[in-house]
């Protein structure tokens, strides 16, 4: 038992970074190629498309005014998540004292901890949220192992340096090999962590309106016999919150999501929604998505004239509803 504490936290943690900031390159890399893969990029200027690229450091901003309160709990939480590792006074004694000897000024402890409990205070509200909210929202065991896993090493890490559970044995032996381990789960987990689109089918109609706004082509869709199907890629996707910003219906959401398939999903996309299309009663061409023409249909008044729009393709309208 010992020998295997000894060997995480040196030799796997070491593996651990190595594995993480490979794969961060990794991803780093698929994310440029594929942006600049866009046609709608490509088309911009090299400023625009630097602008583009550095949209990814402002996720959800345009929907902000849809989810004001959430959207700044999420900008400090991940604020806090990314400048606490690196700058806490603990993690840069550690760096100063190994091989690399690399030193630089640490946060302040009240600070630290006023950021850990932050994080913390932030991972409860995302786990109650995603409790009341599980019958809306397609929540599933990851949603919450996500969590669990976040907060697991800024607890520990919290304990830890505030002597909190030294009083009990098990703590006081094991607290500190519990705080490295779920810290390299971390690290492994963020690698096959992306945010996602996701278009919920309890109210998503299939108006496509997400997809005329994706400013990189991130979401397509296309027609295929009686279906419309939604694709998204998550290498091209900045996280700007156009989709939920625009979407009538309010079914588009962006969201975490594990998954070693999507890392490896570098040049493709995922198909992430279908539905079903209405048919012409005249020529059985398609016309739009059924979800979509059944809730026009509930808002008009069902007479003949409106039926026809409904119900019809433009070459198959009656002459006087085509010209006005």
């Amino acid at each position: 038992m010992g020998e295997l504490l000894y060997f995480a936290e040196t030799t796997l943690l070491w593996m651990v970074a190595v594995f993480f900031l490979t794969g961060i390159l990794i991803r780093s890399l698929f994310f440029v190629v594929n942006i600049f893969r866009s046609r709608s990029i490509s088309r911009r200027s090299v400023l625009n498309r630097l602008v583009t690229l550095f949209g990814v450091f402002a996720p959800f901003h345009r929907a902000v005014l849809k989810k004001p309160g959430y959207t700044a709990i999420r900008y400090l939480f991940h604020v806090c998540l990314f400048i606490l590792p690196i700058w806490f006074s603990g993690h840069v004694s550690l760096w100063e004292e190994s091989r690399f000897e690399w030193y630089w000024t640490p946060l302040p402890d009240d600070w630290a901890d006023r950021m850990t409990l932050a994080i913390l205070a932030a991972c409860a509200f995302f786990l109650a949220r995603r409790i009341v909210l599980k019958n809306r929202h397609d929540t599933g065991f990851s949603d919450f192992l996500l969590i669990l896993i976040t907060a697991l090493p800024f607890l520990t890490g919290y304990f830890l340096t505030h002597g909190t559970l030294n009083s009990i044995p098990f703590f006081d032996t094991y607290l500190w090999y519990m705080h490295v381990i779920s810290g390299e789960i971390m690290l492994v987990m963020i690698v096959f962590l992306f945010y996602r689109t996701r278009l919920r089918k309890e109210t998503c109609v299939g108006c496509a309106a997400c997809v005329e706004n994706c400013p990189t082509e991130t979401l397509e869709f296309y027609d295929k016999d009686a279906l419309r199907l939604f694709r998204y890629s998550q290498y091209q996707c900045i996280c700007c919150g156009s989709c939920v910003n625009v979407c009538p219906e309010n079914a588009a959401t962006l969201s975490h999501a594990i998954g070693i398939r999507h890392f490896f999903r570098m040049l493709s996309k995922d198909v992430i929604r279908n539905v079903d299309l209405a048919m012409c009663e005249r020529c059985g061409v398609a016309i739009a998505p059924k979800l979509q023409t059944a809730k026009l249909g509930s808002i008009l008044t069902a007479n003949d004239v409106e039926m026809a729009l409904l119900n019809h393709c433009n070459r198959c309208k009656p002459r006087k509803i085509r010209t006005g």
